[in-house]
């Protein structure tokens, strides 16, 4: 791009790194030769070998580790960011544990028959079904703050996973129902114990409701802002998850009736 005659700004937009950055490439382009970094620059490593196997060790045993519990257990005065380097070299990444409910044989027995009952059906079968769900909206920020560093793959392991139980808070219970071409008035239900596993794509768009509620501090306000959410919630995204639905069920019946299909 340089040689095409391209200003250093406009190579930097297009290939999105710092103007500093493509001045110093090409710099040494044109006195070298060659953009390859030379063996021994850049920064020295903070860690040893042996420390970052110790990091990596870790972050296996205990996915949940933190970086800071790792700082504090490996002894070395490095930043978080270079724990989280270390083990990105290990293809260990931070990401959110799947949450999912206990299932017992029963369960995963009945998720079966009701998948096969259904494997046949196409996206204009499930255009005919109304999915219904209650969920509970909590005050304050969700839980979902841990985190596990795990592999490409890796998501559904089972120590990469974090159990979901019915928390005990301050907030409201709502109820829903959508279709392909529709959705319902939300209702303020009464807490309801349920603890069956669902398939139902609505599980996704209470999720969606979640991440887009701002922070409110009484029951009031809660309600009042789950309704606004509920009535601006695009009905092409709901079109969207109903179609998802042939693959779920096939999923489901792969994953002999495990969660990984939730």
């Amino acid at each position: 791009m340089k040689t095409a005659g391209w200003s250093t700004r406009r190579v930097a937009r297009q290939v999105e790194r710092s103007e500093c950055a493509v001045r110093t490439c090409w710099e040494q382009w044109t006195r070298d030769g060659t953009y390859v970094r030379h063996t021994g620059s850049g920064a020295t490593r903070k860690t040893t070998r042996r420390e970052e196997r110790r990091i990596v060790w870790q972050a296996l045993v205990d996915p949940t580790v933190t970086r800071s519990t790792t700082q504090s257990d490996v002894g070395v005065p490095v930043v978080p960011q270079t724990i989280s380097r270390r083990l990105a070299e290990a293809n260990l990444q931070s990401k959110r544990p799947v949450r999912v409910l206990p299932l017992t044989p029963k369960h995963r027995r009945l998720r079966l028959q009701w998948c096969h009952a259904r494997a046949t059906w196409n996206g204009t079968d499930w255009q005919n079904v109304v999915f219904s769900d209650e969920s509970r909206i909590v005050l304050g920020t969700d839980d979902n703050r841990i985190r596990v560093w795990r592999r490409p793959g890796e998501r559904c392991n089972s120590t990469h996973v974090v159990t979901r139980h019915i928390a005990r808070t301050g907030g409201v219970m709502v109820w829903g129902a959508i279709t392909y071409a529709s959705r319902s008035t939300l209702i303020v239900t009464l807490p309801w114990p349920a603890r069956s596993p669902k398939l139902s794509p609505i599980e996704h768009v209470w999720d969606q409701l979640k991440r887009q509620m701002p922070l409110r501090y009484s029951v009031h306000d809660l309600e009042v802002a789950v309704q606004d959410l509920w009535v601006h919630l695009l009905q092409d995204y709901i079109r969207r998850l109903i179609n998802t639905m042939p693959n779920r069920v096939a999923a489901c019946i792969a994953a002999g009736g495990s969660p990984k299909s939730s």
